[in-house]
């Protein structure tokens, strides 16, 4: 028994080394070096030796899932991938005969940074990627250098993200491989490749690993250190993604060609291709690569099928495809999947009056090749398809680009795993589309981790209910430092996330308490000049402010500038975003003039950096506009917010909270520039649709949150103003119930709310109580907010009107005397607040027996109201007929 178990152990060790050398890459990648499966006393060999061939069996059958694979079988060698097509490279277009027994592929031209990419090679980087446009020519490039240098070396090409995963131990193992990652955005997110991956691969002992990537420039800066807010949740995952591309040598490939380029290309001049796309180059600004892809072609193709009885439906098809990848969605969808999406493109565009092609003829035409290169829909799996990349990157360049339909989104979510929901719902926030954004969170599993509930939670707050998020990010708190511990990086950006939502939500003083702490322990545990640290300072700064502490909050929002400007540089998202909250704090702290003037040149420079339909721009134009009505130009104002909304209505939802708040600021101004029942009526309709009427703290608004108090202010103001004194009243009355249960007493919104509350008193006749309730409100708004903040100059002049009619005229004007002084110094002359308290002023004076100084007086007024507000002006008006009473 013993001879045979050593005669069974010798043949088991002959035949696995028999394999190892039939089938060397694929067993070596399994089993290690030969002989490694029988190391050790032959019994043992013996008794592992059929088990080991199984394995063998199993993890070769296990490969075609994984990664491509040569004719054989096998992995194959650079020298064997002698179709550039086969790697992703598009073929070239016919255009016109005499392109016979020329190839799918025209010559390489060498392009200007190639040498910079064999430098990188040759200097033993391990991680080369080229960068650049859709049809830019970055695949063909690097399979031509790929193959000129490393001919002998295994071509490991996977299949998806999570078969590149499961590759690294094969790639480890393989003493000289080159990895191909085209599209290298595909293989990153939730579930890919990580930095470590990344470099287990290239420090395999005694082992030469490559990676060649390519990665459009749209998909690049997504992962670049300016993608975004560095508070968004799940930035781990695009931080992991930040950290591949870092260990890369990154070279950027231009669409458009040099002249030397040019140059080059002409001495190929003989293929009637290479002379067209020189010649189309040279003509239309599009690149040589761009050309000889037939891709300008393929989106003519595509714009021309929509014509009436042409291939309208084909259209549609190649619509929805190219939208899917837009929402985020990069894998091939099924056929059935396309029809029920393209449904609504086709009716929107015409539907039967189109006269469209049966659904086989459609797709046959959108999958066919046009001019023997790309198809606008690219076959995959037998009837899964792909849009053609160049589509949906040439649609997103679109200013303003096109709206995604609510039900792509929606049947995506539904078709989609947890893993690409994932990435439909961070696609969709980054959007500014909030409502898919949750139901993708959703679908991705909120009870699968906490990564979906963190951007679950993000979103809520965004969208209008901070309340909520705050108790979802409490929980979050308590599960990351239960789990991971109190200074993991997780459980720091949940206290944040915590803190911030906090403040949204009425609590700012809270919030402030929170973030030093948050503040301190990430200097700590990640440096002072650390973008968390920073972010957390950010909101620090703005908490002080909203809890009244201006003089702290400026000093923080400016050390925060400095810091940023410093290590990110002035164009930096983070740097704009600090820019934009110092600008805020001093338009809401009494110098709307300066922080529109603040925001204006704020808006140039997101529309410089970011796109005029940016969600930041479209936000800080909001701003601008605002603190321009702020300063007096409430007609002006008016007129922003009303090209504004439109604006947003391109890009953002109806109920996105850029859209409802920039309806706001139309009602409000358009009623203080003289039609406050118009205004009283667009307020009432926001609240219904914001869902707070009916639903006290559901909606995306409930009634109760802040961002719905003001809107409840001032509808109740501008009803009072149109005439309704009794119904503003009773709707004050609720207001300031539901503001002492939602804000702090200190938080500013709740000094307007009992200033609004007060003057509503006073206007029903209850002047003596008005007195006492502005008396108390002065009172408590100093030692919060200041003697020179809006809040505190508002209150102290609805107390020395009221005086004024409690029969104490002579002791209100010498009041209103000094806050002119007051409201002239911080606000400006012509501010409205101001020539409204000269304009009570001056009446004072006159009922308390000086009729001809204030005769005087309301002259001077009047010209100024003419000249500010315009004729027809009711405060105008009202000014002109108390002149014509003292007279």
């Amino acid at each position: 028994m013993a001879w045979r178990a050593g005669r069974l152990a010798a043949m088991g060790a002959g035949l696995v080394r028999l394999l190892s050398a039939v089938a060397r890459p694929v067993l070596v990648a399994f089993l290690g070096t030969p002989g490694a499966a029988v190391a050790g006393p032959a019994g043992a060999a013996a008794a592992s030796g059929g088990q080991a061939l199984d394995r063998v069996a199993a993890r070769q059958q296990a490969l075609p899932g994984l990664l491509r694979l040569s004719r054989r079988g096998r992995v194959p060698t650079v020298a064997d991938a002698r179709d550039p097509v086969w790697l992703g490279v598009h073929p070239a277009a016919p255009n016109g005969g005499g392109t016979a027994g020329l190839g799918r592929v025209p010559a390489f031209i060498d392009r200007d940074m190639m040498p910079q990419v064999e430098a990188a090679l040759s200097a033993g980087e391990g991680v080369v990627l080229l960068v650049g446009e859709s049809t830019a020519g970055k695949s063909r490039l690097a399979y031509e250098v790929m193959r000129a240098h490393f001919p002998k070396y295994r071509l490991v090409v996977p299949d998806s993200r999570e078969s590149m995963v499961s590759l690294v131990d094969l790639v480890v193992r393989m003493r000289r491989a080159v990895v191909w990652l085209d599209e290298l955005d595909v293989y990153l997110g939730v579930g890919g490749l990580t930095a470590g991956q990344v470099q287990r691969m290239l420090g395999a002992e005694g082992a030469r690993v490559v990676i060649l990537a390519t990665m459009s420039a749209q998909q690049h800066g997504k992962f670049g250190a300016r993608s975004g807010a560095d508070d968004e949740p799940g930035r781990d995952v695009l931080r992991g993604g930040r950290e591949v591309i870092r260990l890369a040598t990154t070279v950027r490939i231009d669409r458009r060609w040099s002249p030397a380029e040019i140059a080059r290309a002409e001495w190929h001049a003989d293929d009637p291709r290479i002379r067209a796309a020189v010649n189309g180059a040279g003509r239309d600004g599009h690149g040589v690569a761009e050309y000889l892809a037939a891709a300008p072609q393929l989106l003519d193709e595509w714009h021309n099928a929509w014509s009436t009885g042409t291939h309208p439906r084909a259209a549609a098809l190649v619509a929805a495809a190219a939208d899917a990848r837009r929402v985020g969605y990069h894998q091939p969808l099924p056929a059935e999947v396309l029809r029920r999406m393209h449904e609504g493109y086709l009716e929107r565009r015409g539907g039967t009056a189109l006269r469209p092609e049966s659904w086989e003829d459609a797709l046959t035409w959108a999958t066919e090749p046009l001019h023997a290169t790309s198809s606008l829909l690219l076959p995959h799996d037998g009837d899964h398809h792909q849009a053609f990349d160049y589509l949906h990157h040439t649609l997103d360049e679109q200013v303003p680009p096109p709206r995604i339909p609510a039900a792509i989104w929606e049947t995506l979510i539904e078709h989609a795993g947890a893993t690409e929901a994932l990435n439909i719902g961070t696609t969709a926030y980054q959007r500014g589309d909030l409502s898919h954004a949750m139901a993708a969170f959703e679908k991705a599993g909120l009870d699968r981790g906490r990564l979906p509930r963190q951007w679950y939670a993000t979103c809520v707050g965004e969208a209008g209910n901070p309340a909520r998020a705050a108790a979802l990010y409490e929980e979050l708190v308590s599960e990351s430092t239960s789990e991971l511990g109190p200074d993991a990086r997780e459980t720091l950006e949940n206290r944040n996330a915590y803190a911030r939502y906090v403040g949204m939500a009425g609590r700012p003083a809270e919030a402030v308490d929170l973030l030093r702490g948050v503040v301190a322990d990430r200097v700590r545990v990640l440096g002072a000049d650390h973008s968390h640290t920073l972010n957390s300072r950010n909101n620090l700064a703005l908490f002080l402010g909203e809890s009244g502490r201006i003089g702290p909050a400026l000093a923080e929002f400016e050390a925060v500038l400095a810091d940023r400007t410093r290590l990110l540089g002035a164009d930096h998202p983070h740097t704009l975003s600090t820019r934009y909250g110092h600008a805020y704090l001093l338009g809401d702290a009494g110098r709307p003039a300066h922080a529109a003037r603040l925001f204006e040149s704020l808006v140039a420079d997101r529309t410089r950096t970011q796109g005029p339909y940016h969600p930041y721009t479209l936000n800080n134009r909001r701003h601008h506009a605002h603190f321009l009505g702020e300063s007096g130009h409430a007609a002006q104002a008016a007129a922003l917010f009303e090209e504004l909304i439109q604006d947003c209505l391109q890009v953002l939802d109806a109920d996105h909270p850029d859209t409802v708040a920039a309806r706001h600021g139309h009602a409000r101004f358009l009623g203080e520039s003289g039609d406050p029942a118009r205004a009283a009526v667009l307020l009432t309709e926001l609240l219904a649709d914001a869902n707070g009427d009916g639903a006290r703290d559901g909606g995306t608004h409930g009634s109760r949150t802040p961002v719905a108090l003001v809107w409840r202010r001032y509808r109740a103001f501008f009803t009072g103003e149109a005439g309704d004194p009794d119904q503003a009243a009773r709707l004050l009355d609720e207001l300031l119930t539901d503001s002492r249960s939602v804000l702090d007493e200190g938080h500013p919104h709740l000094f307007a709310i009992r200033a609004a509350h007060a003057r509503s008193t006073g206007r029903r006749g209850q002047v003596q109580e008005a007195v006492e309730l502005y008396a108390q409100l002065v009172d408590d708004c100093r030692p919060v907010l200041g003697d020179d903040h809006p809040h505190t100059l508002a209150a102290r002049s609805g107390h020395a009107r009221c005086l004024g009619s409690t029969g104490r005229a002579a002791e209100a004007a010498d009041l209103l005397e000094i806050l002119v002084q007051d409201r002239a110094r911080v606000l400006g002359d012509d501010h409205p607040a101001t020539l409204g308290s000269r304009n009570a002023h001056a009446r004072c004076v006159g009922e308390a027996g000086d009729r001809a100084r204030a005769v005087r007086l309301l002259r001077t007024i009047l010209q100024d109201r003419l000249r500010y507000l315009g004729e027809e002006h009711p405060w105008t008006l009202r000014t002109r007929q108390e002149l014509v009473d003292f007279q």
